[in-house]
């Protein structure tokens, strides 16, 4: 049976095991992650009556505005997933669907890349986007990695390593968060969320303290000019955060830094995944160093009665 869970009815050991046990399971859905991009999430499970232990989870990422539970996707939360350590049938799959629309009459952005499409199709009530990231493994020699560069981003490592970058490890995200303010925010559409900044800094920090946090920047004549903060959990490095000053993007640093970690990562049992915005020319860049597209889906719907529906909105038109 099917049970809905509010954040502090959540037995974290259990729910945290179903993440860490299945093959869905990323840095993103853990209880800690969620707790700082989402805090006031809540969760649908999979638990026998006798048992102590939870055979399936979904974390829901919920809001409330006008009294109003919604599902919003947070931010630094690409997707999140249906966990377990088991293989799950078709018909639970459908039964968790079931259960977060029979709970949330109103889903804003609901992003998941398990279950997959052939299951949250069947579901009329949802509308259905399919987004994508784009993932590289690192299994293979780093040489072997570099002939699936495409010719542009073979020539750009090339011109990159003449620019004469020094890779340094960093343990202060604050330059990186500038260099994004100045060089990047004014290309986000709708402008940067006012908590986005001190929300980086808390999970820069919540990463650092249990050694799952890569920062590094790029340095030429004793100066920064580009940044990347990679996270690896389980295998699967994310591509979290990442700038660079005019000077640093001219020369190829962010570039140079993704090869760098390329280069020794290789050869490991592991992913790259470099959490590609859904903008052709970041796709392009992304999957110009090898990587293949990985499908993730957006779910939204929206079944609160007319009136209210009209409210929703005029209040936002007033307030917006």
């Amino acid at each position: 049976m099917i049970h809905h869970l509010r954040r502090f009815q959540v037995d974290v050991q259990a729910y945290d095991a179903c993440v860490e046990q299945s093959e869905w399971g990323t840095i993103y859905g853990l209880s800690w992650w969620l707790d700082q991009v989402s805090p006031d999430w809540e969760c649908l499970v999979w638990q026998e009556p006798s048992a102590q232990l939870y055979r399936a989870v979904l974390p829901v990422p919920v809001q409330r505005r006008y009294g109003i539970a919604l599902v919003h996707q947070p931010l630094f939360c690409q997707f999140l997933a249906l966990y377990s350590a088991e293989a799950l049938p078709v018909p639970i799959q459908k039964d968790f669907i079931k259960a977060v629309l029979a709970k949330y009459a109103l889903i804003a952005r609901y992003q998941l890349n398990f279950p997959e499409a052939s299951v949250l199709s069947s579901f009329s009530e949802l509308n259905l986007r399919q987004l994508h990231t784009h993932v590289l493994s690192l299994e293979a020699p780093y040489e072997t990695l570099f002939q699936g560069y495409n010719r542009d981003r073979k020539m750009n490592v090339k011109r990159a390593y003449q620019a004469d970058w020094t890779c340094r490890s960093g343990s202060d995200i604050t330059p990186l968060a500038e260099f994004f303010r100045q060089h990047h925010a004014h290309q986000i559409e709708g402008g940067v969320h006012p908590g986005a900044y001190a929300l980086l800094q808390t999970l820069f920090d919540a990463c650092e303290k249990r050694g799952y946090s890569d920062l590094w920047y790029a340095e030429k004549d004793k100066r920064v000019e580009a940044g990347a903060w990679f996270v690896t959990f389980q295998q699967r490095t994310l591509y979290l955060f990442n700038a660079a000053t005019p000077e640093g993007r001219k020369k190829n640093a962010r570039t140079f830094l993704i090869d760098q970690f390329i280069r020794q990562q290789a050869g490991k049992q592991a992913l790259f995944d470099f959490e590609s915005a859904n903008v052709p020319s970041i796709a392009e860049f992304y999957a110009s160093f090898g990587s293949h597209v990985v499908a993730y889906y957006e779910l939204r719907s929206n079944r609160l009665p007319k009136l209210i529906q009209w409210l929703w909105k005029l209040k936002n038109r007033l307030l917006g």
